[in-house]
């Protein structure tokens, strides 16, 4: 029988004995890597401005907003490595070599000398280390939720792989977290040595995450494709010659999650303190919350699309994202505590979530099994790198080139505009 033939979760699909197993240290591998990679957003919005580039200008939140999207843009060389990697050799060794890079480069960045010591030598290394960053996580979505999706049982998908995917969620969290306690240090403290804190605990953090993954195993996918020797060659080459159609759609699949995540977690912060003037502990802790109602939402949602189909699940989010995106800012623009609290429990666990809980499992169903890390490393990650790393970005130039929040809420429907077409030219793939 053709592994192609074998869709994951059915009957006729193996399943092991250490299912909880593999799906636990996926996901603690994943909230590992997604607080390292989170927490550069945060410290990109809040500090690398007036440290990395000497000055508390637009100019300077751009600049180093533009370093954030250098992450982005290293992504799909991650994806493209890894998911040879994880084509060729195997699944679960993708993981650790992520977790190991991301946690290395994040905690150098807590050691990095600002621009005050070292002048222009300080940005560049920042954005190497954000581009090491960039090439680990690159693979880590991908090898993370295969892992889970290729272990689930019939009918779960949905909710296998949207428990790795909860790890962003938890991540952000624990990064939001730590960068909201260390922010309540005095304004001196926090910008000469608190902000390091979050960075290096990474040395520790990579080491608990390297430890909970040793020892998990391959899918039962990979076991048979290996098995059968129908391993591909050249996996990506052979995924653009025969299924280029999902690999585009994959990176639309992605466009309405990153651009309203990045636009909710990384610009708005330097938006509502520096024009709303919302202290910033205020914000991270509004962050935290949504956030931690997010370890619940993408689960859920993701297993609702189990029942109802990725489809009707993904257009609901769409639907409700493109609806709250103007109220969303009005309610920042409120300056009221709870009216941001609320806002941004909506936005983020309900409205963002809705879309991105099925993502793992949908954009796993786009490909054949031999191929099928590089397709959803590569296309999302280089969706990762037009839309979501630019976010950030484009929402600072569009709010500096016309004095209006109007036109940023205006990109956040057009992204949702892309993800539609994407997710409705493309048939139901839940109960194959």
């Amino acid at each position: 029988m053709s592994t192609s033939s074998v869709v994951e979760g059915s009957p006729m699909a193996p399943q092991r004995p250490n299912q909880r197993r593999t799906m636990v240290a996926s996901t603690v591998g994943t909230v590992m890597e997604w607080y390292d990679f989170n927490l550069y957003g945060l410290a990109s919005a809040l500090v690398f401005g007036p440290l990395f580039f000497g000055s508390t200008s637009t100019g300077a939140t751009l600049a180093s907003f533009a370093t954030f999207a250098v992450g982005f843009a290293a992504r799909p060389i991650g994806g493209v490595v890894f998911g040879h990697i994880g084509d060729r050799i195997g699944r679960k060794y993708v993981l650790l070599i992520t977790m190991f890079v991301m946690g290395l480069a994040t905690a150098l960045v807590g050691v990095l000398p600002t621009h005050a010591a070292i002048g222009v030598w300080a940005p560049v290394l920042l954005i190497v280390l954000r581009v090491a960053q960039g090439i680990a996580v690159g693979g880590e979505f991908a090898g993370a939720t295969l892992l889970t999706v290729e272990n689930a049982p019939p009918g779960r998908r949905g909710l296998y792989g949207a428990i790795p995917a909860m790890g962003t969620g938890a991540g952000f969290v624990l990064a939001s977290a730590v960068f909201g306690l260390i922010s309540l240090l005095p304004e001196d403290a926090f910008l000469s040595w608190g902000w390091r804190v979050p960075f290096l605990l990474s040395f520790g953090l990579v080491l608990f995450g390297m430890w909970a993954r040793r020892g998990i195993e391959e899918t039962p996918v990979f076991a048979e494709i290996e098995e059968q020797g129908e391993k591909v060659r050249f996996p990506l080459l052979h995924t653009l010659r025969t299924q280029p159609g999902a690999v585009v759609r994959t990176m639309g699949i992605t466009v309405s999650g990153f651009v309203w995540g990045y636009l909710i977690q990384a610009f708005t912060l330097a938006y509502a303190t520096s024009e709303l003037d919302i202290p910033k502990s205020t914000l991270l802790w509004a962050i935290a919350l949504a956030a931690t109602l997010e370890i619940g939402a993408i689960p859920l949602w993701g297993l609702v699309s189990d029942k109802i189909g990725r489809k009707k699940m993904v257009g609901i989010g769409l639907v409700a994202t493109a609806a709250f995106a103007f109220p969303f800012f009005a309610l920042l623009e409120t300056r009221s505590t709870p009216l941001i609290f609320l806002a941004y429990v909506i936005a983020m666990p309900i409205c963002k979530d809705m879309v991105f809980g099925p993502q793992a499992a949908l954009v796993a169903e786009q490909f054949d099994a031999k191929v099928r890390f590089s397709g959803v490393s590569t296309g999302r990650e280089i969706g990762g790198a037009i839309f979501g790393g630019t976010a950030p970005f484009i929402g600072t130039a569009l709010l500096a080139a016309t004095g209006s929040i109007t036109p940023v809420a205006l990109y956040v429907l057009a992204g949702c505009l892309l993800t539609f077409i994407a997710v409705f030219t493309g048939r139901e793939t839940a109960r194959d």
